[in-house]
């Protein structure tokens, strides 16, 4: 299903639901104690992690010739 999106975007669509679903606890966990703009900075910290996990298992995959 995912392959006439592009190379490994499945690892991408992964990546990004991971984050969406990470989403929630920001909210409950962070924004009542730090407030909104420093649950916006940490979900967005969250973003560049998952993506830097998702480029990793790309490159990784690229790598061993998959």
């Amino acid at each position: 299903m995912f392959r006439r999106l592009g190379f490994h975007s499945d690892e991408m669509a992964l990546a990004l639901t991971l984050w969406l679903c990470s989403l929630p606890l920001v909210v409950i966990l962070v924004v009542p104690f730090f407030g909104l703009k420093v649950g916006g900075i940490v979900a967005l910290v969250l973003l560049v992690v998952a993506m830097a996990m998702c480029w990793g298992a790309c490159g990784w995959k690229l790598l061993k010739g998959k």
